[in-house]
């Protein structure tokens, strides 16, 4: 037999085995259909912890706050075009 020929039926006897040995492993892991009930549980929810958001302190330096010491302009006659 020609070398190439001999490789090639190799590697199709170890598919088919590799085939073989996967289809006997899906029929031993099948579990057998019983009759079997199951148990139900009831859930019951839990109540969650309510998270509150606080402020944290920071590195970063105060900003001035604003007080009202800016006046608004009021509308002057110069202001006004005509």
């Amino acid at each position: 037999m020609n070398r190439n020929v001999s490789i090639v039926v190799v590697i199709l006897v170890l598919v088919v085995i590799a085939g073989y040995l996967v289809w006997i492993r899906s029929r031993i892991t099948q579990p057998a259909p019983s009759p079997i009930a199951e148990e139900q549980v009831q859930v019951t929810p839990t109540p969650t912890p309510i998270l509150e958001v606080t402020a944290s302190p920071s590195a970063t330096p105060k900003t001035k706050e604003a007080t009202g010491s800016i006046r608004q302009r009021g509308s002057t006659s110069s202001s006004i075009v005509r």
